[in-house]
Protein backbone atom coordinates (compact mmCIF):
# COMPACT_ATOMS: atom_id res chain seq x y z
CA UNK A 1 0.00 0.00 0.00
CA UNK A 2 3.24 2.28 0.80
CA UNK A 3 4.47 2.06 -2.34
CA UNK A 4 1.04 2.70 -4.16
CA UNK A 5 0.77 5.72 -2.26
CA UNK A 6 4.10 6.80 -3.13
CA UNK A 7 3.46 5.79 -6.87
CA UNK A 8 0.82 8.16 -6.53
CA UNK A 9 2.22 11.34 -5.44
CA UNK A 10 5.11 11.07 -7.88
CA UNK A 11 2.75 10.56 -10.85
CA UNK A 12 1.05 13.73 -9.59
CA UNK A 13 1.32 16.40 -12.38
CA UNK A 14 0.60 20.01 -11.37
CA UNK A 15 -0.54 22.00 -13.72
CA UNK A 16 1.36 24.60 -15.04
CA UNK A 17 -0.41 27.77 -13.61
CA UNK A 18 0.12 26.38 -10.09
CA UNK A 19 3.90 25.74 -11.17
CA UNK A 20 4.29 28.94 -12.09
CA UNK A 21 2.34 30.41 -9.46
CA UNK A 22 4.97 28.66 -6.66
CA UNK A 23 8.13 29.06 -8.40
CA UNK A 24 7.21 32.91 -8.05
CA UNK A 25 5.54 33.06 -5.07
CA UNK A 26 9.10 31.80 -4.23
CA UNK A 27 10.76 34.60 -5.77
CA UNK A 28 8.74 37.14 -4.01
CA UNK A 29 9.00 35.81 -0.57
CA UNK A 30 12.94 35.93 -0.84
CA UNK A 31 14.15 39.03 1.90
CA UNK A 32 16.86 39.85 -0.78
CA UNK A 33 16.17 42.74 -2.87
CA UNK A 34 19.83 43.54 -4.42
CA UNK A 35 22.79 40.96 -5.05
CA UNK A 36 25.76 40.46 -6.36
CA UNK A 37 27.55 37.23 -6.88
CA UNK A 38 31.14 36.37 -7.69
CA UNK A 39 32.88 33.61 -8.92
CA UNK A 40 34.77 31.98 -11.86
CA UNK A 41 33.22 31.68 -15.60
CA UNK A 42 34.89 28.68 -17.58
CA UNK A 43 34.75 29.21 -21.66
CA UNK A 44 34.76 26.13 -23.70
CA UNK A 45 37.71 25.94 -25.84
CA UNK A 46 35.48 25.42 -29.16
CA UNK A 47 35.26 29.86 -28.54
CA UNK A 48 37.94 30.66 -26.18
CA UNK A 49 40.17 31.87 -28.41
CA UNK A 50 37.31 34.72 -30.02
CA UNK A 51 36.63 35.47 -25.98
CA UNK A 52 39.91 35.71 -25.30
CA UNK A 53 41.08 38.21 -28.20
CA UNK A 54 38.14 40.34 -27.35
CA UNK A 55 39.31 40.66 -24.00
CA UNK A 56 42.77 41.04 -24.87
CA UNK A 57 44.36 38.43 -23.05
CA UNK A 58 46.00 35.17 -23.61
CA UNK A 59 44.85 31.51 -24.19
CA UNK A 60 46.40 28.44 -25.47
CA UNK A 61 44.16 25.63 -24.78
CA UNK A 62 41.39 23.88 -22.73
CA UNK A 63 38.99 26.29 -21.07
CA UNK A 64 39.57 29.78 -21.01
CA UNK A 65 39.06 30.71 -17.12
CA UNK A 66 37.40 34.24 -16.09
CA UNK A 67 36.47 36.24 -13.45
CA UNK A 68 32.51 36.45 -13.29
CA UNK A 69 30.05 38.97 -11.05
CA UNK A 70 26.86 38.93 -11.50
CA UNK A 71 24.99 42.09 -10.10
CA UNK A 72 21.02 42.15 -9.70
CA UNK A 73 18.63 44.65 -9.05
CA UNK A 74 15.05 43.27 -7.98
CA UNK A 75 12.97 43.37 -10.04
CA UNK A 76 14.01 42.87 -13.29
CA UNK A 77 17.38 44.81 -13.21
CA UNK A 78 20.69 42.43 -13.70
CA UNK A 79 23.78 42.70 -15.34
CA UNK A 80 26.79 40.22 -15.67
CA UNK A 81 30.63 40.88 -16.31
CA UNK A 82 33.21 38.74 -17.68
CA UNK A 83 36.65 39.80 -16.84
CA UNK A 84 40.54 38.43 -16.81
CA UNK A 85 43.04 39.39 -14.17
CA UNK A 86 45.54 39.60 -17.40
CA UNK A 87 43.35 42.48 -18.77
CA UNK A 88 41.69 45.53 -18.21
CA UNK A 89 39.33 44.74 -20.23
CA UNK A 90 35.58 43.55 -19.53
CA UNK A 91 32.79 41.95 -21.19
CA UNK A 92 29.28 42.73 -20.28
CA UNK A 93 25.75 42.03 -20.63
CA UNK A 94 22.79 43.69 -19.01
CA UNK A 95 19.09 42.93 -19.00
CA UNK A 96 16.73 46.09 -17.68
CA UNK A 97 13.05 44.60 -17.43
CA UNK A 98 13.01 43.33 -21.21
CA UNK A 99 15.77 45.70 -22.69
CA UNK A 100 19.25 44.16 -23.41
CA UNK A 101 22.86 45.77 -24.54
CA UNK A 102 26.38 44.52 -24.48
CA UNK A 103 29.07 46.33 -24.06
CA UNK A 104 32.90 45.08 -24.26
CA UNK A 105 32.43 42.30 -26.90
CA UNK A 106 29.72 39.16 -27.82
CA UNK A 107 29.01 36.12 -26.35
CA UNK A 108 25.89 34.58 -26.95
CA UNK A 109 25.71 32.10 -24.34
CA UNK A 110 26.76 34.69 -21.76
CA UNK A 111 24.05 37.12 -22.97
CA UNK A 112 21.19 33.79 -23.35
CA UNK A 113 22.03 32.85 -19.79
CA UNK A 114 21.51 36.21 -17.98
CA UNK A 115 18.34 36.63 -20.45
CA UNK A 116 17.15 33.40 -18.62
CA UNK A 117 18.67 34.37 -15.24
CA UNK A 118 17.07 37.81 -14.99
CA UNK A 119 13.67 36.73 -16.49
CA UNK A 120 13.18 33.58 -13.84
CA UNK A 121 14.91 34.58 -10.90
CA UNK A 122 14.92 38.49 -10.60
CA UNK A 123 10.99 38.86 -9.83
CA UNK A 124 9.93 40.86 -6.74
CA UNK A 125 6.12 41.99 -6.72
CA UNK A 126 3.61 43.22 -3.83
CA UNK A 127 0.82 42.59 -6.02
CA UNK A 128 -0.69 38.81 -5.98
CA UNK A 129 0.08 37.05 -9.81
CA UNK A 130 2.28 40.06 -11.10
CA UNK A 131 5.57 37.86 -10.85
CA UNK A 132 3.85 34.79 -12.14
CA UNK A 133 2.57 36.32 -15.08
CA UNK A 134 6.11 38.11 -15.76
CA UNK A 135 7.28 34.32 -16.43
CA UNK A 136 4.04 33.62 -18.33
CA UNK A 137 4.96 36.67 -20.73
CA UNK A 138 8.89 35.22 -20.97
CA UNK A 139 7.96 31.68 -21.62
CA UNK A 140 5.28 33.06 -24.28
CA UNK A 141 8.08 34.83 -26.24
CA UNK A 142 9.75 31.74 -26.02
CA UNK A 143 7.34 30.02 -27.59
CA UNK A 144 6.69 27.58 -24.49
CA UNK A 145 3.49 25.78 -25.00
CA UNK A 146 1.78 26.17 -21.17
CA UNK A 147 -0.95 23.85 -21.65
CA UNK A 148 1.64 20.51 -21.25
CA UNK A 149 3.18 19.58 -18.17
CA UNK A 150 5.12 16.84 -17.38
CA UNK A 151 7.75 14.80 -15.18
CA UNK A 152 11.31 14.57 -16.11
CA UNK A 153 14.53 14.21 -14.28
CA UNK A 154 17.30 16.65 -13.62
CA UNK A 155 20.50 16.59 -11.59
CA UNK A 156 19.60 13.38 -10.11
CA UNK A 157 15.49 15.03 -9.00
CA UNK A 158 12.48 15.29 -10.36
CA UNK A 159 11.32 18.54 -12.42
CA UNK A 160 8.49 19.63 -13.49
CA UNK A 161 8.41 20.11 -17.36
CA UNK A 162 6.57 22.69 -18.70
CA UNK A 163 6.28 22.85 -22.65
CA UNK A 164 5.95 20.60 -25.64
CA UNK A 165 7.85 17.17 -24.59
CA UNK A 166 10.10 16.74 -27.47
CA UNK A 167 13.55 17.30 -26.83
CA UNK A 168 13.80 20.01 -29.60
CA UNK A 169 11.06 21.69 -27.99
CA UNK A 170 11.01 25.07 -26.09
CA UNK A 171 10.34 23.78 -21.94
CA UNK A 172 10.88 25.47 -18.42
CA UNK A 173 12.22 22.76 -15.97
CA UNK A 174 11.33 23.52 -12.45
CA UNK A 175 12.58 21.40 -9.82
CA UNK A 176 9.73 20.01 -7.83
CA UNK A 177 10.97 19.51 -4.48
CA UNK A 178 12.12 23.65 -4.39
CA UNK A 179 10.45 25.07 -7.09
CA UNK A 180 13.46 27.16 -8.36
CA UNK A 181 14.09 26.76 -12.21
CA UNK A 182 16.18 23.97 -13.27
CA UNK A 183 16.37 24.73 -16.68
CA UNK A 184 15.56 25.88 -19.72
CA UNK A 185 15.20 24.88 -23.47
CA UNK A 186 14.90 27.18 -26.27
CA UNK A 187 15.78 28.12 -29.99
CA UNK A 188 17.96 31.58 -30.52
CA UNK A 189 19.60 32.33 -34.10
CA UNK A 190 18.13 29.45 -35.19
CA UNK A 191 20.06 27.03 -32.27
CA UNK A 192 19.06 25.04 -29.73
CA UNK A 193 20.18 26.26 -26.05
CA UNK A 194 19.94 24.77 -22.96
CA UNK A 195 20.38 26.78 -19.72
CA UNK A 196 20.93 24.71 -16.48
CA UNK A 197 20.33 26.27 -12.95
CA UNK A 198 22.20 23.87 -10.72
CA UNK A 199 22.42 23.32 -6.81
CA UNK A 200 20.20 26.03 -4.74
CA UNK A 201 21.27 24.31 -1.37
CA UNK A 202 24.79 25.96 -1.29
CA UNK A 203 25.71 28.17 1.68
CA UNK A 204 26.99 30.95 -0.84
CA UNK A 205 23.88 31.34 -2.49
CA UNK A 206 21.07 29.40 -0.80
CA UNK A 207 17.88 30.20 -2.73
CA UNK A 208 18.94 33.28 -3.73
CA UNK A 209 20.64 31.54 -7.01
CA UNK A 210 21.85 28.24 -8.55
CA UNK A 211 25.84 27.57 -7.22
CA UNK A 212 26.59 26.21 -10.87
CA UNK A 213 24.76 27.52 -14.58
CA UNK A 214 26.14 26.16 -17.49
CA UNK A 215 24.81 27.17 -21.30
CA UNK A 216 24.75 24.27 -23.60
CA UNK A 217 24.42 25.50 -27.04
CA UNK A 218 23.27 21.55 -28.93
CA UNK A 219 25.11 19.33 -27.17
CA UNK A 220 27.92 21.09 -26.40
CA UNK A 221 28.77 23.42 -23.19
CA UNK A 222 29.86 26.86 -23.93
CA UNK A 223 29.80 28.40 -20.84
CA UNK A 224 29.97 27.48 -16.84
CA UNK A 225 29.18 30.07 -14.08
CA UNK A 226 30.32 28.59 -10.73
CA UNK A 227 29.28 30.84 -8.24
CA UNK A 228 31.95 31.20 -4.93
CA UNK A 229 29.81 33.91 -2.69
CA UNK A 230 27.45 35.98 -3.12
CA UNK A 231 26.00 39.19 -1.33
CA UNK A 232 22.55 39.77 -0.39
CA UNK A 233 22.97 43.54 1.13
CA UNK A 234 25.25 44.62 -1.89
CA UNK A 235 25.77 48.82 -2.69
CA UNK A 236 24.79 48.48 -6.39
CA UNK A 237 24.59 52.06 -6.63
CA UNK A 238 27.78 52.31 -8.94
CA UNK A 239 26.38 49.41 -11.33
CA UNK A 240 25.01 50.27 -14.80
CA UNK A 241 22.03 48.48 -15.60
Amino acid sequence: MRAVVLGLVLAYIMPTYSVLKRLATGRDELTVTALKVEGLGAVAPVIAKDVADQLGTSWTSGELTLTAVVSMRFPGRCRLDLSSPESTRTMSFVWNNGKKRQEGGELPAAAIALDELCSLLALRSGTDGESRAAVEKHLAALKVNMRDTSLGRFAGTVAFVVGDRAETSPQLWVYKDRFQPARVRLTEGGAQWDVRFIDYTSQATGDWFPRIVEVYKGNEQLLRLTVLNADGHAELNDVKF
